[in-house]
């Protein structure tokens, strides 16, 4: 379960680096500085902190044809991070397991790879690859949030409280270009193999 309090304070330390929210660059700085004083990760269970990617590691890559996306996944969204790769949320699932694996990417800066996350269609492709394994999640939801709602970041995206129940992968970014003030999330169930 992922520590709401700190919660906030990593969306916002994520995003406030200009890129996801499309903050102006001028103001970047000023917001970085600031976010690089609060705790911004959650802490994991010890028994699953063990299995995680160390902060910065290569998860895998993300394919999505619609958004013409080819990217590396890194595991944690900080600045340094989301600069060259899409992040992976500490806490979050990760591929194979069961529950919600959360991606974060920019949109108006550095590599930009959720650009065009608000072109995204019901049905829609989101490929992960890791190591020698593809997962293929199919887009199920889209919507637009209050930086302050968590719900996405739920095993169950959207649902309170829920146990792992599934595979999700779920993608978010700031929305409309150019501002802070929604975040525009995607989320992808993986479907399984016939």
């Amino acid at each position: 379960m992922l520590d709401r309090t700190t919660l906030g304070a990593a969306v916002v330390a994520a995003f406030c680096c200009a890129p996801v929210l499309g903050v102006p660059q001028a103001h970047a700085s000023a917001q970085v500085r600031a976010a690089e004083h609060v705790r911004v990760m959650p802490q994991a269970a010890p028994a699953v902190a063990a299995a995680r990617p160390r902060k910065g590691a290569l998860i895998g890559t993300i394919r999505i044809k619609r958004m013409h996306l080819k990217a590396d996944v890194r595991q944690g969204v900080a600045q340094k991070v989301l600069r060259r790769a899409v992040g992976h949320y500490p806490g979050t699932g990760l591929p194979g397991r069961d529950g919600n694996t959360v991606l974060l990417g920019h949109r108006t800066t550095w590599l930009r790879p959720f650009n065009k996350l608000d072109r995204m269609r019901r049905g829609d492709r989101i490929v992960l690859r890791v190591g020698r394994t593809t997962y293929v999640y199919r887009v199920s939801v889209k919507r637009v949030i209050r930086p302050a709602d968590r719900r996405a970041l739920e095993p169950v995206p959207f649902h309170r409280r829920s146990a792992p129940h599934g595979q999700y992968v779920t993608l978010i970014s700031c929305t409309p270009k150019g501002s802070d003030r929604r975040r525009l999330v995607v989320v992808g169930k993986l479907r399984p193999k016939r």
